[in-house]
């Protein structure tokens, strides 16, 4: 009987890992908002699931964590340090909210690395100019801030460059949404 739970147990990890691994992500090609037409702002990077397809479209959700004094505004981690999404149209239940949308499949992908390669670009180009590359995932979201305020000084990021830099690591973080594939 034991071995029986440990096997449906195993069955049931294996599982929930394969629907975790077929997450899709927001895919901007240039920057790293995507402005929709109802006002609404999606975040490269941000994992979808998707609820339906067509042959041009998906329609997906994005589910995650809100701000009780800013319910516009969808975060990936209950830190709230890494936003989803910014829109008046989010689903509120207490903390936690979701948001659905239609987007062309051009902004999909299933590659995480397609989906963070621009945010990661301007690290490496802006966080290696004194020193070799952090193991991002050493660190943890609020660590990094720590980090990085202490290492700007250095390279004089714009504000640009370290809205992009944040970004990619807080995903990539110990408490991070997104793990390097090796």
């Amino acid at each position: 009987m034991e071995s029986m739970k440990s096997f449906i147990k195993f069955i049931t990890i294996s599982m929930f890992t394969v629907s975790l691994q077929a997450t899709s992500y927001v895919y901007v090609e240039e920057g790293i908002t995507l402005p929709l037409q109802n006002g609404s702002v999606l975040y490269s990077g941000s994992p979808v699931e998707v609820i339906s397809k067509t042959a041009d479209s998906k329609k997906v959700k994005l589910i995650g964590f809100v701000d009780i004094n800013n319910k516009t505004k969808l975060y990936a981690t209950q830190n709230l340090k890494l936003l989803l999404v910014e829109s008046k149209s989010l689903h509120v239940e207490g903390k936690k909210g979701s948001f659905e949308t239609e987007l062309s499949n051009d902004f999909i992908t299933e590659d995480s690395e397609e989906a963070w390669e621009i945010t990661a670009e301007r690290f490496y180009e802006k966080c290696t100019q004194c020193h070799a590359a952090k193991v991002v995932d050493e660190h943890t979201m609020l660590e990094w801030e720590g980090l990085y305020g202490s290492m700007n000084e250095f390279a004089k990021p714009t504000k640009e460059d370290t809205t992009y830099i944040l970004r990619f690591l807080r995903a990539y973080a110990k408490d991070g949404i997104v793990k390097e594939v090796e």
